[in-house]
């Protein structure tokens, strides 16, 4: 009797526990001001999937209905877009072990499948695909697929690979089905075979090199982004495949050939202030190359190099700052985590907090959202005045596609001005779980 009195008495405990939990959040949710973390990405992962998802290919940019116009899509980056929502997924599934997840999650695997044998030459990742009757609205090089039944978009570039091997990456440690790991292997290692028997380029369906798609040893000495970008791509084939050959390829250009050393310049650090000297897209790109090189590599010779690129990023280039001050969820937590400053975790989680749903939505898409939760998606602005020549919060900036990519040190916008174009909140949701799976973030808040 007594144990089972016990057992009766940790039943009502424990139930007590949860509901006091949930009426906290209900009256954090009811009290005004910023919506909680865990609240708002899951407004931001049911509207991902209400409106930016096509069977599981992440969609960039909706542009609304005007006159003479219906609503269509802008898809210059799908693949790109589709590789950080199946890493954001993946993380999420790692997490919550919840099989809706994994569903999700496995769906967009197929949809990146998808995106690298559309256009039907061996290795040539689209930029984005479509059933040939949708609408959009894009000044792309669209051509049909083999079969006839969609359109894919050319001209791929080293940004959409670096996107959609990020994503391989994450699916293949997630996923333990054999089956989806050998189709992502078989994609993975097709691209770069594609590069490899092109001298390091990226040709396309005309036959000719693509704008952006280098990796060879001159053109890294340009751009050493693409040094980092070309290492990521050959150590996640070495991942997905368990092939020794691309390994030795992989040390051959981070040794032999320097790439890991010019690596470390891969971010330029130069004067924010002035306009067109930091490009802050790069600076997505560099997360999702080094990211999984971080990971994954275990010489600590080459992780050296990578620490080290990091921590230039990180900390820049007296007099010029590097990423730091910016308050961006992915590189303070990526710094926390992989050199050991934790020094920016707290403003990170301070930006996901502010990250307003106007900086995505228009007014009438947060109206509905807001009627369907019953919650107040709108708040007064929460950070400090912003001091001259400092980063700008995020939530006294424009709307954006991808709030990572965008300028903090641009003037300061109207978050709430309506535009003709709405974007999904794959950022938020990338910084959000990136955060809970290290452990800087508590679901529960």
């Amino acid at each position: 009797m007594k144990n089972i009195s016990a057992n009766i008495l940790v039943f009502f405990y424990c139930n007590a526990l949860i509901l006091s939990a949930c009426f906290a959040q209900e009256t954090q949710l009811k009290a005004g001001g910023p919506v909680p973390l865990w609240k708002k990405a899951e407004i931001f992962q049911q509207d991902m999937e209400e409106r930016f998802l096509l069977d599981g290919q992440a969609l960039c940019k909706l542009v609304l209905p005007q006159k003479n116009r219906p609503l269509s899509y802008n898809m210059p980056d799908n693949a790109y877009m589709t590789g950080i929502y199946v890493g954001t997924l993946s993380m999420k599934y790692q997490v919550t072990k919840d099989e809706k997840d994994k569903e999700r999650l496995l769906q967009s695997i197929k949809a990146l499948n998808h995106l690298c044998r559309a256009s039907g030459v061996d290795g040539l990742l689209a930029r984005a695909v479509i059933p040939v009757d949708t609408t959009w609205k894009d000044d792309g090089i669209w051509r049909p697929t083999p079969d006839g039944k969609y359109l894919w978009r050319g001209d791929v570039s080293s940004d959409q690979v670096d996107g959609v091997m990020f994503g391989f990456s994450w699916a293949y440690e997630t996923i333990q089905d054999e089956n989806v790991r050998k189709e992502i292997a078989k994609d993975v290692t097709g691209i770069v075979e594609h590069i490899l028997r092109n001298d390091l380029k990226i040709i396309d369906a005309d036959g000719k090199p693509t704008t952006w798609g280098k990796y060879f040893p001159a053109y890294t000495l340009i751009e050493p982004l693409n040094a980092l970008l070309w290492l990521q791509a050959l150590k996640i084939a070495n991942q997905v495949s368990g092939d020794d050959k691309y390994a030795e390829i992989y040390k051959k250009y981070a040794i032999e050939l320097k790439y890991a050393e010019r690596a470390i310049q891969a971010r330029r650090n130069l004067d924010p202030m002035r306009k067109g000297f930091v490009n802050h897209s790069d600076d997505v790109l560099f997360f999702l190359g080094i990211e999984p090189l971080l990971r994954l590599e275990q010489d600590p010779q080459i992780r050296e190099y990578y620490r080290k690129s990091l921590k230039h990023a990180w900390e820049g280039s007296p007099p010029f700052p590097g990423l730091k001050p910016e308050a961006n969820p992915l590189y303070s937590f990526l710094s926390a985590k992989y050199l050991g400053d934790h020094s920016e975790v707290e403003n990170a989680i301070k930006t996901l907090i502010w990250f307003p749903f106007s900086i995505k939505w228009n007014k009438d898409t947060i109206k509905k959202y807001e009627q369907q939760h019953g919650i107040q998606l709108t708040w007064d602005v929460q950070s400090p005045e912003p001091e001259k020549n400092k980063p700008i919060p995020i939530d006294r900036r424009e709307n954006t596609w991808s709030t990572w990519v965008q300028d903090p040190y641009l003037s300061p916008g109207d978050p709430m001005q309506d535009s003709p174009v709405e974007y999904n909140g794959h950022d938020y949701l990338l910084g959000y779980w990136l955060g809970v799976y290290y452990g800087f973030i508590d679901r529960e808040k």
